[in-house]
């Protein structure tokens, strides 16, 4: 089954670091708009798409429409793609909690999955399962190479793909992020998932050559 983990394109509160979790979030502006539209021919022409899946938050929800429309697909809401909930961090700007973040990514990526975004936030693994339990779903006899393309947010992609990829260590997520349009491509064979390209690099490439 091939996976295609795209990050919704840019909105307003992304251009200052604002933190939006909880829906319906702020819309695509035109820059996000035509991100999306670069996403959805890139994957139509190269991927192939057999159908998108959207986190019910608007921003995510009008990215999939314009890679569904360029694709000739339809869109599925999938609730599991919803961002991470941040609770009391929701609204704030980067700057203001920057150290809170840093110390609880610090945190998760050491693999302390329990630890919830802010005292009254979800946790990374709740976040992480959600996404486990869609690709359970998803799961079924691959009557060919079209990819399901799953789109959503940034941190979730990074707190859930390592769950399922073991090529996609810690290390790598530490330096590594998703810019808005940007997307991961993974494989699953029997519920075990191999990243084959985070946004055109390879993790296994990394790994090996011990960057």
């Amino acid at each position: 089954m091939r996976l295609i983990f795209l990050r919704h394109g840019q909105t307003d509160d992304n251009t200052v670091l604002r933190i939006s979790t909880e829906p319906p979030g702020p819309s695509l502006n035109a820059v996000g708009r035509e991100q999306a539209s670069l996403a959805g021919e890139r994957l139509a022409s190269a991927v192939g798409v057999r159908a998108v899946y959207s986190s019910p938050l608007r921003r995510a929800v009008e990215t999939a429409e314009i890679v569904a429309s360029i694709a000739g697909c339809k869109v599925l809401t999938a609730e599991e793609l919803a961002e991470c909930r941040a609770g009391s961090a929701e609204g704030q700007l980067h700057q203001e909690i920057d150290a809170e973040i840093r110390r609880t990514w610090k945190r998760w990526l050491r693999g302390d999955l329990d630890h919830p975004f802010s005292p009254n936030g979800e946790s990374a693994r709740s976040a992480a399962a959600r996404v486990t339990n869609l690709l359970g779903r998803l799961s079924r006899p691959d009557p060919g190479d079209k990819a399901f393309v799953l789109v959503g947010h940034g941190t979730l992609f990074r707190l859930a793909i390592p769950t399922f990829c073991p090529n996609v260590t810690p290390e790598f997520v530490r330096s590594r992020w998703l810019e808005n349009g940007e997307y991961v491509e993974v494989s699953m064979i029997d519920g075990v998932g191999h990243c084959l390209s985070w946004h055109g690099e390879s993790p296994s490439a990394r790994t090996e050559s011990g960057v």
